[in-house]
């Protein structure tokens, strides 16, 4: 079944004008676009029960709605609302229940989660720039200075995770196409290798990711790996991050193969 959208104002009533943090800021922003894609599928469907019934003449949506149900197609007034995905409706809308118990629990809780689903967010740049603006805030610097930093852990479950990072936030859902991922040794991070045989896109550890002032960030022995949110890459773009290699690995060789991270892997 669909969900109830998100109540907004019980939300807002709970916080305090000095409770809206950058990364609360998001997840109302998030919780907005949530409801704006649950109205539209709501609505729509309802519509085309109607019509199915005969209490409204059938439309050309409502016959597009009907052919994309039968064809198991995400709907293209669907897909306006709600965010880069390569997926099947069937797929695409279990993916949509995780995404909306994430934020759901978000902001129950009205704090930052021990660690983000980024795969799960409408604009996942917004919350990479808003842990940029809760670093500079707190060390009076210029955002305009700041960029975030990665930092892979060796774990992959979250529920691994010990309570919030020392500096900065928790992401998990990210993969590599195009490499593979060789795990560190005790607390060393992992570096990008050759990709296994029949693993095209290999899950990637949780990921720290801290902001630093340009002048603190070092990308020796990293990669500029570009971030997209699906395999068809282009316009879903999200960010540059740092990928450690292996101290003797050369850039050129990932950029040959045509590596990146990508939030799903489908």
């Amino acid at each position: 079944d669909l969900p109830e959208e998100l109540d907004l104002l019980e939300i807002r009533s709970r916080l305090k004008p000095e409770d809206y943090t950058p990364f609360i800021i998001v997840s109302l922003q998030e919780s907005t676009r949530m409801n704006g894609l649950l109205s539209q599928m709501r609505s729509s469907m309802i519509e085309l029960e109607l019509g199915i019934s005969g209490a409204l003449n059938i439309t050309d949506k409502m016959e597009t709605l009907a052919t994309d149900l039968q064809m198991n197609l995400v709907n293209a007034l669907w897909a306006e609302k709600a965010y880069a995905s390569l997926k099947l409706l069937s797929a695409w809308f279990q993916d949509l229940l995780l995404r909306y118990e994430q934020v759901k629990a978000w902001t129950a809780e009205l704090k930052l989660l021990q660690s983000i689903w980024i795969s799960g967010l409408f604009n996942a740049m917004s919350f990479l720039t808003s842990n940029m603006q809760v670093a500079a805030r707190e060390n009076k610097l210029e955002l305009d200075f700041m960029q975030n930093r990665c930092r892979f852990y060796n774990i992959r479950d979250p529920n691994e995770i010990r309570g919030m990072p020392e500096k900065g936030v928790n992401i998990h859902g990210l993969f590599m196409e195009g490499a593979g991922w060789e795990d560190g040794k005790g607390e060393e991070e992992g570096y990008i290798a050759e990709s296994k045989p029949k693993d095209l896109h290999p899950q990637m550890p949780i990921c720290n990711v801290f902001a630093v002032h340009n002048k603190d960030m070092d990308w020796n022995a990293m990669y500029h790996c570009p971030v997209f949110s699906t395999a068809m890459r282009g316009a879903t773009f999200i960010v540059q991050a740092n990928v450690r290699m292996d101290p003797d690995d050369n850039e050129i060789r990932w950029i040959l193969a045509g590596a990146a991270l990508l939030t799903q892997d489908d």
